[in-house]
């Protein structure tokens, strides 16, 4: 191990130690963009389903039943194969509790 070390440099080595903490805390960064982006898109995706169920009660007079009734009357688009969607209604002038998780 020592003929290595002195054969590379001392400084050579330490240049290679620096790559690759920077390139572990690159992957670590990115990692942790990647959740949170999956995060904000949950919660997108809540509001825009919120706004749509307040839109059906502007025009209708009571929230949808279901997310389904959004879908086939709204044009909401769900993608059932990427996240849960919880929808639990309370009353049909109440509004409706969503809750939209990445699966």
């Amino acid at each position: 191990m020592i003929r290595f070390i002195r054969s590379i440099g001392v400084q050579a080595l330490i240049l290679i130690i620096l790559f690759g903490a920077i390139g572990i805390s690159t992957l670590v960064a990115i990692d942790q963009i990647s959740e949170k982006q999956n995060v904000d898109q949950s919660k997108a995706i809540e509001a825009v389903l919120t706004k749509s169920a307040i839109q059906c009660y502007a025009l209708e007079g009571s929230y949808p039943p279901d997310l389904y009734y959004l879908k086939d009357h709204y044009g909401v688009i769900l993608n059932e194969t990427k996240y849960f969607y919880f929808y639990e209604t309370q009353g049909s002038n109440i509004l409706p509790k969503i809750v939209v998780i990445k699966r």
